[in-house]
């Protein structure tokens, strides 16, 4: 299929999250980190359809739709653009069909709804080469996506994550559509604790109550999609209190929500790969391969590649310098900082 859905969200977990549902269903998609990616994506680019957050930092989905539709040149002003919103305020749909977008969705996205809004605005030549389920009738549940081999890596983390009471693996398992998929997802928001937790902190310590708002959003969307449900319920009371501009509530249980969050760096150390102390030493002209590739990666902004590259590196005993530079790599390639990654790489 040529032409593809762009996908407008500042959580990579959501992102991740909505790409494995449109590949399920034989569709193409770019990613966007916010508004301002979206804004440079549109110039060079046309989409089929876009899937864009409302509540995102810096530009929300309102302000970057209308730079779309009458601010910037670009190739996507008559493009269907979808909303993504929170299920909790029934307001944010109805100010996202007054401003302009054709629709809206609630997140974690669900997959019939998500097959309903392609049908429905997808060009017809895209749209017939939909890879829609067998049992996608109306009343009728989709089949779930079909699941790879079974292999000891991710049996052992479905033993290992069945332990953590504070997480519902079942419900991140229906939500992502496998166990391949789970195991990615949560493999995502483990690795972001710390940079997200920050964020958090940082907003809060500042009095930035906007912008904390929108991160704890974010927070509550992840939380779903791992099944870990009080994290979720209290990133949900939160995110209310913002709204409502609550300080005193925010005040009284942030810190507690930040501490049970980065918890799950201690319940979910089993991914860690830091104290593999067998791996052995990279050859120099493996590490300058992994570095050239890292940098077109980049240039061309293809996530799975980049991601690929970084991970390829894990297995391996680096140099601590280079450790260092493919950790820090990780973080901004979660938040799809590509000029930020192509300075480090200038710099080393």
């Amino acid at each position: 299929m040529d032409a593809k859905v762009l996908i407008v969200d500042d959580s990579e977990l959501d992102r991740f999250f909505i790409r494995k549902l449109l590949e399920y269903l034989g569709v193409d998609s770019e990613e966007a980190d916010g508004g301002r990616e979206c804004l440079k994506a549109v110039r060079n680019n046309e989409y089929a359809l876009i899937l864009m957050d409302y509540l995102m930092p810096t530009m929300n989905g309102i302000q970057t739709l209308s730079q779309i539709h009458g601010g910037i040149d670009n190739r996507n002003e008559s493009t269907p653009t979808v909303a993504l919103v929170s299920p909790d305020d029934p307001e944010e749909g109805k100010m996202c069909l007054e401003a302009g977008f054709s629709n809206y969705l609630d997140k974690p996205v669900d997959f019939k709804q998500l097959m309903a809004v392609l049908i429905m605005y997808l060009p017809d030549a895209i749209r017939n080469d939909l890879k829609l389920p067998a049992n996608s009738k109306k009343d009728e549940k989709p089949e779930a996506a079909p699941k790879k081999e079974d292999n000891s890596g991710t049996s052992d983390f479905i033993k290992a994550i069945s332990q953590i009471p504070e997480i519902d693996y079942k419900k991140g398992i229906s939500l992502c559509g496998s166990e391949e998929g789970y195991f990615t997802a949560v493999g995502i928001f483990y690795n972001s604790i710390d940079v997200k937790s920050e964020e958090i902190e940082n907003y809060y310590k500042n009095e930035d109550y906007k912008n904390y708002t929108i991160k704890v959003h974010a927070l509550k969307s992840s939380a779903n999609i791992v099944g870990a449900l009080a994290l979720w319920s209290d990133a949900k009371d939160l995110e209310e209190a913002g709204n409502n501009n609550n300080i005193e509530k925010i005040k009284n249980d942030t810190e507690k929500l930040l501490s049970d969050y980065r918890s799950f760096k201690d319940k979910l150390a089993f991914l860690s790969t830091d104290t593999d102390e067998e791996k052995p030493p990279v050859d120099e002209s493996a590490l300058n391969d992994a570095y050239a590739a890292l940098s077109e990666f980049i240039d061309a902004m293809d996530f799975d590649l980049a991601d690929m590259v970084i991970k390829s590196m894990k297995d391996f005993k680096l140099p601590d310098k280079d450790e260092k530079i493919f950790a820090e790599m990780e973080k901004l390639l979660t938040g799809l900082n590509w000029e930020d990654m192509k300075k480090l790489l200038n710099e080393k």
